[in-house]
């Protein structure tokens, strides 16, 4: 198992419920992410103690409440390029999308590589004929490729590693 692998193995994260959209980010680039959609503080600690899970909240409280049982928590702002950064700064996470490492933004189960011919009348036309690489999650079933979206994907991730390098030259000084 390579660094990379263990760090992305030993960071799992539990997002709450007002940070939906970064749960799915964090998932893109291969954290194992619960997303605590609709759960109570005390569920969201009771997890992330059992489970050996990091907090990711906006919630001052939350976060407080955390810290105070000992277990590690993360306090972000609402923007997505700040929270990737602070998270990938922290926990040494890069932020690329590398889809055979990637996680169902939907439902968090790994993807796996499939042949074309699998995902054939599961894409529309006009995909199956442009793209040659697929992946499909081992879950729900959801078929991904690169596509258009692809493009703002990259120049998300490209803002938040500006962004991480900024945050770990102010630690430097």
């Amino acid at each position: 198992m390579s660094r990379l692998e263990v760090r992305l193995k030993a960071a799992r994260f539990i997002v709450d419920s007002m940070l939906g959209s970064l749960a799915r980010w964090l998932r893109m680039i291969g954290c194992d992410t619960l997303y605590a959609k609709g759960w109570h503080d005390s569920r969201i600690l009771e997890e992330a103690e059992s489970a050996r899970r990091i907090i990711v909240t906006r919630d001052r409280g939350l976060f407080n409440r955390a810290r105070k049982r000992g277990l590690d928590a993360v306090l972000v702002s609402d923007n997505i390029v700040e929270a990737l950064a602070l998270i990938s700064t922290k926990y040494g996470i890069p932020l690329e999308v590398a889809p055979d490492r990637s996680r169902c933004p939907v439902c968090n189960s790994p993807l796996r590589r499939t042949a074309k011919e699998e995902v054939k009348g599961r894409v529309p036309p006009r995909v199956y004929e442009h793209y040659d690489e697929f992946w499909v999650c081992s879950g729900c079933g959801q078929v991904y490729w690169r596509g258009g979206h692809w493009r703002g994907i990259e120049e998300t991730l490209k803002e938040a590693r500006r962004w991480a390098e900024k945050l770990r030259a102010r630690r430097r000084r």
